[in-house]
């Protein structure tokens, strides 16, 4: 690791990871084999996943492989490479068939070369097996599996959405995305189609009016946009249909250019100003919608104070719940921001923490705590005194099992224990403080114990043999009361000056020389078949403890078998030998590589430019030397001290660099809380402080390494203070939200409320008083945003539309009222004027100028050519036909219209103006009847 730091030449050793990755994935076999160790020893501590997984594909070491069984990272690879081992696999072949039969499952090809499995991955059909792929893949094979075709399948994406959710976030983000891309075609094929079905149908619809120039340009016009909306619709289809998701054909829409009406050449005009271009769905493009992520964001904050703060675990859990439901709903809508996220991420991940602990504690198996304490002192007897030493073994191995469970627990530090756990933590503190008592009376005893052992040999080697006896019991009597554990030291000595003494009475009784020979005989037996090295040599030292403790020699035949135990014990302690010089030249080894850790290290500091060193690398590589020196170990005492010497002074010499640098940072880091406390309590505007707040927290981005603890401590002040800000933003938006949506909810309810009365009005009862009013009453309307504006700006010029139909019904049945209120004051005075008896009838409101009697009734009576021009004018107006006697009459009307210039209905020939000019006339008979028939008619079809 030491080496990867610094820039060694070997590109195993490399600072990239990605060199590394390279490097270990073009060895072959003998290659691999040459390197077995080193791969074995980056297998253990490289610290990049995708370096370790590829020096996995390599290892054959199967004690390795079963010890990284259980590692999160590399569990699964293990087993998979463990199973192809058992099976005579060896590494992977470097060029797969990907058409062939796979004999693995999808997921472990990731344990596979990379250009392999990025074949493999290709040639993949099976969307389940790409989403696993997908969650499971890093770096360049993640992305072979999104670029896969079948992920780019809204049917697929939905499936990688839904697994990926609490996760993989980055993933969870590239589906949402993906999936709003094809929510938004399908939306845009949905709009279209509407907008092709409206305007085939308009333009097939019937026209009843007369077919003008400015009717022709319409259906030209119509016949142009249905086109190319057909076009960009069928662009939209063939799009999603390349996805898997069928849409309907609407060819079947498209009009023929020669059933429209040919175009008449019209008067150049002035080219109308340019309208503002619709959207692809028909509007002006409008402000995105308001973030919803923003109350999400604070929620979860609060959320967070509430796990640190010790609150009732169910309502967390239920309100985390709440959030996270509403925040996959609106990130349906859209994307949350990566500051969003990571808040979402951070605290989700603090909440799944707290949760698995206290699950873990739930389902620990919690041993029974003792309900009294120890009385721990003095003995009164031995046994009562040995229960006392089980009792405290049984708190040794109580503690042992209380601390087995606060490790399996892992509760997260930040979190405030439960009060059953809580009860397991001071229970646990109880009985280590009771365990330190017994401790310090276990050690008073044994040094009791010690002194007796000391009376005893001394009395021995004086030959004191009834004061050693009585010594003796003393001591085997304390000794049996104390641990077996504890004493067997003691238990040794205590043993060996028994027997010092049954020497002492075998001197005065037997001879010493059958002790010798048993000893002789078991060197021989040794030597015959040694144990192993360790356990030899201590065997041989053993015995010749045991030879040494019968005594001096003193006659010649127990010289001689001094002389054959010595040889047999040379002769024992042969193979020990090579074990011994294999161990000095292992801390010899280590020592060499200790050296060259202080000549690196030395070199680093003497040779960096301190002034634009890098001095995260510098952190790392002062912890990574600690950790690379605790590896080669042990080493001989006497020169390891002075190499210890100068690797602790280079050591010093390093910390003090960092740590200089640690403090210029928190200084930097302390300017910026002042600073941000100080913004959170300025009287200023509030989007300033939030934009000098977005400043401060780019600027703390910035600051370069610091030690962890005051950093944590900073940070939370930080936090604190932009917190306050955002608050405050966030406060002000939403009292500006509740401005806006009282401003809407008036609109709205006078829209309903106009909506209703217009669904039973009569046309008759229409007022442009009450147009004009509401117009008045929703102008608040127009200062709105645009997406609050929006539907209730179409609901209004909905409503008005309609009420200006009902005010054009009521204006043309008024027209019409009058032009028959002169037909009937013609009748009348014709029926008069035929001999009926009365007074004229009065003319009609606005007619004042019609005479109370045409001409007398004796006078002359009507000109009938002036009454059939009349009427042939009036037919011309409404676009009918005239009675064949009248066609030569026609055509000379007509000819008099196109000799005046007039196109249309021309002055003069205004319904009323014709009708007036009829009741004008002179007297009228029967035959005027059929000709007032027709005219009043035809005038009654211009309305």
């Amino acid at each position: 690791m030491l080496r990867r730091l610094f820039k060694s030449r070997s590109p195993l050793n490399h600072a990239d990871p990605a060199v590394r990755r390279s490097a270990i994935r073009q060895l072959d076999d003998a290659a691999a084999e040459n390197l077995a160790e080193e791969l074995a020893r980056m297998l253990r501590e490289d610290p990049d996943r995708e370096v370790r997984l590829a020096c996995l594909v390599h290892v054959r070491d199967r004690a390795l492989l079963e010890s990284l069984v259980t590692d999160p990272d590399l569990g699964e690879a293990a087993s998979q490479r463990l199973r192809a081992l058992a099976h005579g696999a060896g590494p992977p072949a470097s060029d797969p068939d990907p058409t062939g039969p796979d004999p693995v499952r999808p997921e472990q090809w990731l344990a596979l070369p990379e250009a392999e499995a990025a074949a493999r991955i290709r040639a993949l059909d099976d969307p389940e097996a790409l989403v696993t792929l997908a969650l499971k893949a890093r770096g360049t094979l993640r992305d072979v599996v999104l670029e896969h075709s079948l992920l780019t399948r809204p049917a697929t994406l939905t499936i990688l959405e839904k697994r990926s959710r609490d996760h993989d976030k980055s993933l969870n983000r590239h589906a949402r995305k993906r999936l709003e891309h094809w929510r938004g075609r399908q939306h845009e094929a949905q709009v279209l189609q509407s907008r092709a079905e409206e305007l085939s149908a308009a333009l097939q619809r019937r026209h009843t009016g007369a077919q003008d120039q400015a009717w022709r340009e319409r259906q030209h016009q119509l016949h142009e946009r249905l086109e190319q909306t057909l076009d960009a619709y069928r662009a939209v289809r063939d799009e999603l249909g390349a996805v898997g998701e069928t849409l309907p054909d609407l060819e079947h829409l498209r009009s023929d250019p020669a059933d429209l009406p040919p175009l008449q050449a019209e008067p150049a005009e002035e080219p109308a100003p340019p309208e503002a271009a619709p959207d692809a769905d028909g509007e002006l493009t409008t402000a995105a919608d308001e973030d919803p992520f923003e109350a999400l964001v604070q929620g979860f904050r609060r959320l967070d104070e509430a796990l640190g703060s010790g609150g009732s675990f169910a309502e967390i859990a239920a309100e985390r719940q709440r959030l996270t439901d509403r925040w996959l709903t609106a990130a349906d809508h859209r994307p949350p921001t990566e500051t969003q996220h990571a808040v979402f991420e951070s605290v989700s991940h603090r909440f799944r923490e707290l949760a698995d602990a206290m699950d873990r504690l739930a389902s620990a198996d919690l041993p029974e705590l003792p309900e009294t304490a120890l009385e721990i002192g003095p003995p009164e007897d031995v046994a009562a005194h040995r229960a006392l030493w089980d009792a405290v073994e049984q708190r040794r191995r109580l503690v042992r099992r209380l601390e087995q469970t606060r490790r399996t627990v892992r509760w997260p530090q930040w979190a405030p224990p439960t009060a059953e756990y809580a009860r397991i933590l001071a229970a646990m503190d109880e009985l280590k403080t009771e365990l330190a008592r017994a401790d310090e009376v276990l050690a008073a005893e044994l040094a009791k114990l010690d002194e007796q052992l000391d009376a005893l040999a001394a009395a021995i080697d004086e030959g004191h043999l009834t004061s050693a006896r009585t010594l003796l019991g003393h001591a085997r009597t304390l000794h049996d009361a104390l641990p077996a554990a504890a004493v067997r030291r003691q238990g040794k000595a205590l043993g060996k000056q028994a027997a010092r003494l049954a020497e002492l009475k075998d001197w005065q009784t037997f001879a010493t020389t059958p002790k010798r020979e048993a000893l002789l005989q078991e060197m021989q037996a040794l030597a015959a078949a040694p144990l192993e090295p360790r356990e030899q040599a201590e065997r041989i030292k053993k015995l010749r403890r045991e030879w040494q403790a019968l005594g001096p020699i003193t006659q010649a035949a127990d010289g001689r078998l001094a002389d054959r135990f010595n040889a047999e014990a040379e002769k024992a302690f042969e193979p020990c030998r090579s074990y011994f010089a294999e161990q000095a030249q292992v801390r010899k080894a280590n020592l060499a590589e200790r050296r060259r850790i202080c000549d690196q290290l030395e070199q680093y500091l003497d040779e960096t430019d301190w002034a634009q060193a890098d001095m995260k690398a510098a952190e790392r590589i002062m912890r990574a030397a600690r950790d690379e020196w605790r590896r080669f170990h042990p080493v001989d005492r006497n020169p390891g001290k002075a190499v210890e010497a100068r690797f602790e002074q280079l050591q010093g010499r390093l910390h003090d660099l960092v740590k200089a640098e640690w403090d210029r940072n928190l200084a930097a880091k302390e300017a910026i809380v002042r600073e941000a406390e100080a913004l959170a309590d300025a009287d200023q505007p509030l989007r300033d402080k939030v934009e000098a707040a977005k400043r401060l927290q780019r600027r703390w981005q910035e600051v370069g390494i610091t030690p962890r603890r005051p950093d944590q401590r900073l940070w939370r002040q930080f936090r604190s203070a932009c917190d306050r800000i955002f608050s405050a933003r966030e406060e002000s938006r939403q009292a500006a939200d509740a401005a806006l949506d009282e401003a809407t909810a008036r609109v709205r309810a006078r829209l309903d409320a106009f909506a209703a009365a217009l669904e039973t009005l009569a046309p008759e009862q229409a007022s442009a008083a009450e147009l004009r009013r509401l117009k008045q009453e929703t102008a608040e309307l127009d200062s709105l945003p645009a997406n609050r504006r929006r539907p209730l700006t179409e609901l209004r010029a909905e409503l008005i539309r309609r009420y200006g139909r009902l005010l054009d019904e009521q204006e043309r049945a008024g027209r019409r009222e009058r032009l028959f209120a002169l037909a009937r004051w013609d009748e009348a005075m014709t029926a008069l004027e035929t001999g009926g008896a009365g007074e004229p009838p009065t003319p009609p409101a606005g007619f004042d100028d019609l005479p109370g009697e045409r001409r007398g009734r004796a006078g002359e009576p009507a000109p009938l050519d002036a009454a059939r021009r009349l009427t042939i004018k009036a037919e011309l107006a409404a676009g009918r036909e005239s009675a064949s006697e009248d066609e030569t009459l026609r055509l000379e009307v007509q000819v008099e219209r196109l000799q005046a210039g007039l196109t249309g209905a021309a002055s003069g020939e205004d319904p009323f103006t014709l009708a007036a000019d009829w009741c004008r006339l002179g007297p009228k008979d029967e035959r005027f009847a059929p000709l007032r028939e027709r005219l009043f008619a035809a005038l009654g079809d211009l309305f």
